[in-house]
């Protein structure tokens, strides 16, 4: 049967590497549009958990599209309370807003709204170039990467709550979203004077977060969602539910691509080899055999079109990761989804073909022109 199923092969070269694309390409749909998506997330997280505070907190029941972008409804003044809490050192009040921008990535733009010196004292954010945030106005300061990605200098403009927002100054390190506006000014943009979307919370002993989180809930019950910002890049990886569903679909799609590509493949080969199939079971071939003949070409077919997506898709990560610096983080569990999908799809998208070719009548099938 395997010297069989590679003559069949090698009949059509031209055919066969074509169906292996088919399904390559549903893989690295998969692999890279999830890695793509995941790494972007989970780089944004990281950037808010190193931002120097332990604990997050907003009013509970509050919810955004990301962990982080969240409506600015509550009063800057809680911060006051929040620092009475023992084993707090800082409190600053910050106002996180996303915006639907054309500069690549996920085409999503996330600015922190900050109250300059509280958030500089928390952060360590130093100013590299230019001056730092005022107490309000149409200003922004942006980090070293976006500077260097978006080829900006001191004095240019960049929108923001369809505004212009003058750059005044550029910092270090690579903290938050990379662009920061005065918590005022985002205010004023969102009608939501004295608000803010959360309060960042360091603690005055680093490694007992769960211990200030106890004593916070204990004085605010039912009032504050707690975060740990160690758990941000987690939460950012897998909370944008509408990301999520995009994902899932998108591996469906792949799925389906990839059998369909064999059923069309299979279908046309049988199709071809009608006489071939009436001589074996003239011969004696039983009609699983035939059919196993079908069904192990189809899974031969998606075995190479599985493996040598999987190593384009990693070519083509390094090339984005160490090329042009993006963030690509490959996840086993859909590198197998889509190993098993890609095998599985071959051999369900074999099955009809295979099936009309193991019920053909060998009278008919000797006769077929």
């Amino acid at each position: 049967m395997n010297s069989l199923v590679a003559s069949n092969l090698t009949h059509h070269p031209g055919r066969t590497a074509v169906s292996i694309i088919g399904v390559a390409v549903g893989v690295v749909l998969v692999v890279l549009t999830v890695g793509l998506v995941r790494g972007t997330l989970r780089d944004r997280g990281n950037r808010d958990a190193s931002i120097g505070a332990e604990i997050m907190l907003s009013l509970r029941g509050q919810r955004g599209i990301s962990p982080t972008s969240l409506p600015l409804a509550m009063p800057v003044t809680s911060a006051v309370a929040v620092r009475e809490v023992p084993g707090v050192a800082i409190v600053t009040p910050a106002g996180q807003d996303m915006e639907l921008v054309g500069e690549g990535g996920l085409g999503l733009r996330q600015i922190d709204g900050i109250e300059f010196e509280s958030y500089a004292a928390m952060t360590k954010l130093r100013i590299i170039e230019g001056q730092p945030l005022p107490a309000s106005g149409d200003v922004a300061i942006v980090d070293v990467k976006y500077k260097l990605d978006h080829k900006v200098k001191i004095g240019d403009k960049l929108t923001g709550f369809d505004r212009p927002l003058t750059i005044i100054g550029v910092y270090e390190p690579e903290i938050g979203s990379r662009v920061k506006v005065p918590l005022a000014t985002m205010q004023e943009a969102r009608n939501a004077q004295g608000n803010c979307s959360m309060l960042f919370v360091k603690c005055q002993n680093p490694d007992e977060p769960e211990e200030v989180a106890r004593r916070i809930e204990q004085r605010f019950p039912e009032y504050y969602r707690i975060i740990l910002t160690r758990d941000l890049p987690d939460l950012f990886a897998t909370g944008f539910s509408g990301f999520n569903v995009f994902l899932n679909i998108v591996a469906g799609l792949a799925a389906v691509i990839s059998m369909l590509v064999i059923l069309l493949t299979m279908y046309t080969t049988v199709t071809e080899r009608t006489r071939q199939i009436g001589i074996l079971k003239s011969l004696g071939a039983s009609k699983l055999f035939i059919a196993g003949v079908i069904e192990k070409e189809a899974l031969l077919i998606s075995a190479l079109g599985v493996f040598g997506g999987l190593a384009f898709a990693l070519l083509v990560r390094a090339g984005l990761v160490y090329g042009l610096g993006m963030k690509v983080e490959l996840e086993l569990n859909y590198i197998l989804y889509s190993t098993l999908a890609g095998l599985a799809s071959g051999l369900i998208g074999a099955l009809y073909p295979a099936l009309r070719a193991a019920s053909q009548d060998p009278v008919e099938a000797l006769s077929y022109e």
